[in-house]
């Protein structure tokens, strides 16, 4: 988590240092389709709750988070809160899942950017529960560019797993790239 962390801290201090001052900014910018947001933070949901059932139950998906500092070429997309909704068979140990969220970025004079996505849930080596989300921008801002939506789930209750009702809610730090 320190490393993921610190890699994510590199990347948005390279990515500022690197960044065009507004009056080199091109007007086609954003048609570049380049904008990274390391240093997110998201909750989601699961209904029914994740527990270690085998093969994996349906689940539903429903995760909200808010992005920023972001770092692109166009610097009218800095920040913006997040939604995505999906279902896929998952459970406390990985699967996957598919749906489709929105993000609204907070400059007033920007269009949401809509996607689909496709995801994988998996536990690394080091015990680490990671979401790995991605799929097209089907509309608005950066439409036809592609989305990734790393979330690192740091709050998991393993405990949790193991109850009826199982794991209903997770939170942690994520990060999006559009390219």
């Amino acid at each position: 988590m320190r490393l993921a962390l610190a890699l994510t801290t590199g990347l948005f201090a390279v990515g500022v240092s690197l960044a065009p001052s507004a009056s080199a900014v091109p007007a086609t910018a954003a048609a570049d389709g380049l904008v990274s947001c390391p240093l997110g933070v998201q909750n989601t949901s699961y209904t029914p709750g994740l527990t270690f059932t085998a093969p994996p139950p349906h689940v539903d998906v429903d995760s909200t988070g808010t992005l920023g500092p972001c770092v692109s070429l166009d610097l009218r997309h800095t920040a913006g809160t997040y939604h995505f909704a999906g279902s896929g068979n998952l459970n406390c140990l990985g699967g996957s899942s598919a749906g489709s969220g929105q993000i609204a970025w907070s400059d007033p004079g920007t269009r949401p950017s809509r996607f689909t996505f496709t995801s994988t849930l998996a536990v690394r080596p080091d015990g680490t529960t990671v979401l790995v989300s991605t799929g097209p921008v089907t509309a608005g801002d950066y439409a036809g560019h592609t989305i990734t939506n790393t979330v690192v789930i740091t709050s998991t209750d393993l405990l949790a797993c193991t109850t009826p009702s199982g794991l209903t809610s997770t939170a942690g730090p994520f990060l999006i790239n559009i390219v």
